[in-house]
């Protein structure tokens, strides 16, 4: 009997309540935010020169030829020069690294990635295009870390 009770009148689970509330986000110093910004400017400092003498390199090898081994060979230089940098670049930017610096460090990457994916699928126009972009981001970093 109890059995049919069960089946015509089914127990309601007991209901539980949790509040989660999230932790707050950490807070930095202005002493570490600095830190962080000097530290991010400084290696996409170093980045950004390694991708350019990769980039140069690359298009003195391309202006001889397109298919010859040393063109090739600077053009692979150039791809892998600037996956590294960007891969490091990553690596560099905290969490105490001011929004106004990551920002546009994060974008400069993005444009960088972009740029070789559209060389390795060789869609030249696309890759000068995000060329460009990385080009006009160089102009905003600059200014915001106080380089050059």
């Amino acid at each position: 009997m109890t059995s049919g009770l069960a089946l015509t009148h089914p127990v309601e689970p007991s209901q539980h309540t949790v509040n989660v509330v999230p932790s707050p986000p950490p807070t930095y110093s202005s002493s570490d935010t600095a830190a962080a910004k000097a530290a991010a400017c400084s290696e996409w400092d170093r980045a950004a020169r390694s991708t350019a003498l990769a980039s140069r390199s690359s298009a003195e090898a391309l202006e001889q030829s397109w298919t010859s081994p040393e063109s090739l060979a600077a053009l692979a230089t150039e791809k892998r020069t600037g996956m590294a940098a960007v891969s490091y670049l990553r690596t560099q930017l905290s969490d105490a690294t001011p929004a106004s610096t990551a920002k546009p460090l994060r974008a400069w990457m993005t444009t960088r990635i972009d740029m070789l994916h559209a060389l390795n699928l060789r869609h030249w126009d696309e890759a000068d295009h995000e060329q460009e972009r990385s080009n006009e981001l160089i102009d905003v970093i600059t200014s915001e870390c106080g380089l050059r």
